[in-house]
């Protein structure tokens, strides 16, 4: 069994909020939410070619983890 290098995920989301003036039921939030913060790639060992006649011993073809994604959201609250 081959063990590859494990899973590392480290996801963050920020977010305020503020009640407007002379409305105190109504608010807006502002949020950012980031998926990978840190943009590490883990490889899937499971994909990789093993084979020893060919010269493409030990590339990968996939990975295990998305690439960093970032969300910018504004929401009206009423």
């Amino acid at each position: 069994v081959i063990r590859g290098d494990g899973f590392f995920g480290w996801d963050m989301s920020l977010a305020t909020s503020w009640v407007l003036p002379r409305l105190e039921n109504q608010s807006v939030q502002v949020r950012w939410n980031v998926s990978n913060v840190a943009n590490t790639n883990r490889f899937d060992i499971q994909a990789a070619n093993l084979e020893w006649d060919t010269s493409t011993f030990g590339n990968y073809t996939s990975t295990l983890t998305s690439p960093r994604v970032m969300e910018f959201s504004l929401t009206y609250n009423f």
